[in-house]
């Protein structure tokens, strides 16, 4: 069996807010710029559309659920946002599976933040790389991770030091160790999105092949 994922990504400019639910609508007037708010709309609202395609659902009928640390979810559907800037991301898989999707703009990045957040043996392969590699190396390994825990649904509530993914260019994305001992059980995949954008998904595949398919965003 192959776990079919769906990549959808879309520019967070457009928005119907008509959609939204009141709670969402509160959410988004806390925001202090606009600029914020906006794309808190924008995102939230293309999210319903989408998702109630896959349910049969008006947008605005989409109902959330929301995990111990804040992750939405719906019935019948695993699926996973991410943005940065003015990009959207989302993964959506119609099978059980536990899955994670994190997207980040490539800018210089101070890597003492590596340092303090990365596992040693993915610190050491950082910094065997020549100078010029190591930015886009950062960016492989910080996606993959933030994948991986958003996969398992803990987020940055878990230590990022506390389990290993490749980074090097020429590495396959992959899972070497984690606390739970299942590492081989995890598929990571970069998602290419836009020019400058480093992506990843992480997918609880036991071991079955991972397809990805690039939807165009309603």
């Amino acid at each position: 069996m192959t776990i079919v994922i769906d990549i959808w990504t879309w520019q967070l400019v457009d928005s119907d807010p008509a959609v939204l639910s009141q709670e969402e609508r509160t959410r988004a007037a806390r925001f202090v710029f606009d600029r914020d708010r906006d794309r808190y709309i924008a995102g939230r609202s293309r999210l319903r559309h989408i998702l109630g395609t896959y349910l049969n659902q008006a947008p605005i009928d989409v109902k959330f659920s929301y995990g111990n640390y804040g992750r939405p979810w719906v019935n019948g559907l695993q699926f996973n946002l991410s943005h940065t800037d003015d990009l959207a991301c989302l993964a959506v898989l119609q099978t059980p599976h536990q899955l994670g999707l994190d997207i980040e703009a490539v800018r210089p990045i101070d890597l003492d933040v590596a340092q303090a957040h990365f596992a040693p043996r993915e610190m050491n392969a950082l910094l065997a790389l020549p100078m010029d590699a190591r930015v886009p190396a950062f960016y492989r390994c910080w996606t993959r991770k933030e994948a991986y825990l958003k996969a398992r649904g803990t987020g940055l509530f878990t230590d990022l030091s506390s389990f290993v993914v490749t980074l090097g260019p020429q590495d396959e994305p992959r899972l070497t160790f984690c606390d739970s001992g299942d590492a081989a059980a995890w598929t990571l995949q970069d998602v290419s999105v836009a020019p400058s954008i480093a992506g990843a998904l992480a997918v609880r595949s036991a071991g079955q092949d991972v397809r990805v398919v690039r939807r165009a965003a309603l």
